[in-house]
């Protein structure tokens, strides 16, 4: 099997908090049908903790999202 070259120029390209907020507003529609703002409101509540991946897929993808809407604005970078 080949294997790939490395680039000299492979750059992190770091996401921005709107851009952020607008992922998890996508997924959040597509895997529950609801906002950002409703999912991150129930999320904190504690509504999804019994909701299982099998009865719900996309759910665990959505829910490690989640945490980086939450600090995007603690830690934000700039890109170069």
């Amino acid at each position: 099997m080949p294997i790939a070259k490395k680039s000299k120029n492979s750059r992190v390209r770091w996401v921005s908090h709107g851009e952020m907020k607008s992922i998890v507003e996508k997924r959040a529609q597509s895997v529950l049908k609801v906002s950002r703002a409703t999912f991150m409101r129930n999320r904190k509540n504690g509504e999804y903790a019994k909701l299982d991946a099998d009865d719900c897929p996309g759910i665990v993808e959505l829910a490690l999202l989640a945490p980086s809407v939450e600090n995007a604005k603690t830690r934000a970078r700039k890109n170069r």
